[in-house]
């Protein structure tokens, strides 16, 4: 069984505010190895949240801003079931009215001590990469286009690419595919989220996901 708790850096650097929560892993299995794995995974998930606390005190730490920037992380447990999670962690900097947020995720089995990736959740002859894109193409088409200008759709699409390793969480029923806006462009600052139903894509589902992952 794998327990979460909270980490929390809360602080002040000048005028930026951190209110940083994180996940703390915690697996009950005595083995030595498997131990040291959820130790290592929580050395990953602090130092992101490090790096993201550095990169921000870099950016502003000279500039002259009105007001406070709030710094802030949160996470969601999306997954925790035999052994494995899915845990979506969002990172936020707020100057104002303008929220700047990127995502990361954590995926991983720890009986079998290793990270999941987008390659054990679909069989191998498939081109998931394909897949994912189209379905993020349609969703922007039937979802989107009545917020943004044409103008604005047309970049978006131009701009959808799916590298090799996207972030992504699962929550049984969905796999969700996380794009930060700057990925798409810069006129959009917020998260965008993108869900195909574990359903629909029953039947290019890797014996793993149907096994461990998919809830019926």
């Amino acid at each position: 069984m794998v327990n979460i708790t909270s980490g929390l850096i809360d602080k002040k650097v000048k005028n930026m505010r951190f209110f940083l929560n994180y996940p703390k892993i915690e697996v009950d299995d005595e083995g030595e190895e498997i131990q040291q794995f959820a130790q290592e995974v929580n050395k990953s998930i602090l130092n992101e949240v490090s790096i993201f606390e550095e990169v921000v005190i870099y950016t502003y730490c000279d500039e002259i801003i009105i007001g406070n920037i709030n710094v802030i992380s949160e996470y969601n447990v999306a997954f925790n079931r035999g052994n494995i999670v899915s845990i979506p962690m969002e990172f936020s900097q707020i100057i104002g009215l303008t929220d700047i947020s990127n995502i990361y995720s954590y995926n991983y089995d720890f009986d079998l001590m290793k990270k999941i990736t987008l390659e054990d959740i679909f069989k191998e002859d498939v081109d998931y990469e394909k897949i994912i894109q189209s379905y993020i193409m349609e969703e922007i088409y039937e979802n989107y286009t009545s917020h943004i200008t044409y103008d604005l759709y047309e970049l978006m699409m131009e701009s959808i690419y799916i590298c090799e390793d996207p972030v992504f969480y699962f929550n049984g029923r969905d796999l969700v595919i996380c794009i930060s806006s700057f990925e798409l462009t810069s006129q959009v600052c917020n998260l965008i989220e993108f869900t195909i139903s574990f359903k629909k894509i029953k039947n290019i589902l890797s014996d793993y996901a149907l096994k461990n992952i998919f809830l019926y």
